[in-house]
């Protein structure tokens, strides 16, 4: 019997590695309208054929302003590529253990020239695919440093050349009374897809991170021993460690509480740092106790009472009485690990970070409620009780060398999904039923900045 504690990964990686915090708007906003040009839309309730999408997991643009759209349907998954006015240009994806099949894909991204990159855990390899859907090689994962069994969490590619930056995730089991930890770490890898054979993952920022990398595996008696194991790395308010690519071969990412974009050229450079005069709030007691209670409650209502798909009521009376045992160890464990997790100083500003072709930055803060990323957090793994949380805050438009251009409202728009060549963006909207709809845009000269491009309200500094 294996079981899989989603909901505490999630919470690991959201109170260790994937959270945020608030900020009230700055009287220094300079506000800019989100009238973006619509150039087309793809799918929705009504789409029929290469059209009807199930779930898009990701999207990306190649030089060409081409999108490459991976859907996920049950166990399979399909890419498909459309054209610059919205037609389709190719569908591929064929589940198998073969050559240019797929296993077990954890990212799409795609190629500057054209076509993807897979990163296929099953297959443990990069699988690389032209513009028209035809298999070209696979290379094999390495990472320098770290784990090789590790899963990468955010994948970025390059704007030029055959080369991929990513993150580690944080991952939790139990199987067979062995219990295995993973808390991945704050490393930024660089991946070169020049080689034939094999692609070794080398770092290329050392993100702060408040506690030091852990991997354990041990014999335990049950999955709540694993919380214990974790000790300190179980902390709340832990700033994000988000990042983006930028021209040259330069990353731009946060990872602390304050307002600080770092932008990295090399590795082992010294990062310049850009910033903006906002003020990380202090976490208070008061609090600490409201975010116990949060993170508590989300994974009471995320409690699916099911072993391996399995209802528990479907399962004989001795079995279920057994397993129902076991879940409750470890629910117990949750809540003790909740009720003993430190806290960080201030609650961080920075929600997300991404940048466009040109090289310009878009930092999203988070919005007045601390407890925010708790909810998104709760949304994400599925178990909120109260449906979709509203998303709130504010996208700051910085120039590729960090001067303050503006900031838009998450009231008139959401980051976008995709920036692609020309000022293109592309956004995947849901409707009641959980369909999506891809659509497509374009940036108005106000937020569309060239490389080198002048703009009022410098923003930087140097660390």
């Amino acid at each position: 019997m294996k079981f899989h504690c989603a909901l505490f990964v999630t919470l690991l990686a959201a109170c260790g590695g994937e959270t945020g915090g608030g900020s009230a708007p700055a009287s220094e906003d300079r506000p800019l309208t989100a009238d973006f040009e619509e150039v087309y839309r793809i799918g929705g309730i009504a789409a029929e054929g290469w059209e009807a999408f199930t779930e898009i997991v990701d999207l990306d643009f190649d030089a060409a302003g081409r999108l490459y759209i991976r859907d996920e349907t049950g166990s399979s998954t399909r890419i498909v590529v459309v054209d610059g006015v919205g037609a389709l240009a190719a569908e591929f994806g064929r589940m198998g253990d073969g050559p240019g099949e797929l296993r077990e894909v954890g990212h799409m991204v795609a190629r500057p020239e054209g076509g993807v990159v897979i990163v296929d855990d099953g297959h443990r390899s990069y699988l690389l695919f032209g513009p028209d859907g035809s298999f070209e090689r696979a290379i094999r994962f390495a990472i320098q440093g770290a784990s090789e069994t590790a899963s990468a969490e955010t994948v970025r590619s390059a704007r030029e050349g055959e080369t991929l930056f990513l993150t580690r995730s944080p991952a939790a089991s139990y199987s067979g009374g062995e219990m295995s930890v993973d808390t991945g770490d704050r490393t930024i890898y660089r991946v070169s897809l020049t080689e034939a054979d094999e692609a070794v993952a080398v770092p290329f920022a050392e993100a702060w991170e408040v506690s030091p990398e852990r991997e354990i595996r041990m014999e335990a008696a049950d999955p709540s021993d694993m919380f214990g194991a974790l000790g300190d790395a179980f902390a709340a308010f832990v700033p994000d460690l988000v990042f983006d690519v930028l021209p040259g071969g330069r990353l731009a990412y946060s990872d602390s509480s304050a307002y600080a974009v770092k932008i990295q050229s090399a590795p082992g450079a010294p990062a310049r740092v850009v910033s903006r005069p906002l003020q990380p709030e202090l976490v208070t007691e008061q609090l600490r106790e409201r975010a116990r209670a949060r993170m508590i409650e989300a994974m009471e209502s995320s409690a699916t009472g099911e072993a391996n798909g399995q209802s528990l009521d479907d399962l004989p009376p001795e079995f279920r009485a057994q397993v129902s045992a076991m879940m409750e160890e470890m629910m117990a464990g949750m809540r003790d690990a909740v009720a003993n997790a430190g806290f960080m100083p201030e609650v961080p500003l920075v929600r997300d970070l991404r940048t466009t072709w040109e090289g310009t930055i878009w930092v999203q803060r988070w919005g007045s409620d601390p407890l925010a990323q708790i909810d998104a957090q709760i949304e994400v793994s599925g178990g909120s009780p109260e449906g979709e949380v509203a998303v709130a805050g504010w996208i700051d438009v910085l120039t590729p060398e960090g001067e303050y251009v503006g900031t838009l409202s998450l009231e008139e728009t959401s980051m976008p999904d995709a920036f692609g060549p020309g000022g293109l963006v592309a956004f995947v909207e849901t409707d009641e039923f959980d369909v999506p709809t891809v659509i497509l845009k374009r940036l108005p000269e106000t937020v569309r900045l060239e490389l080198g491009s002048p703009a009022p309200g410098a923003a930087s500094g140097d660390r």
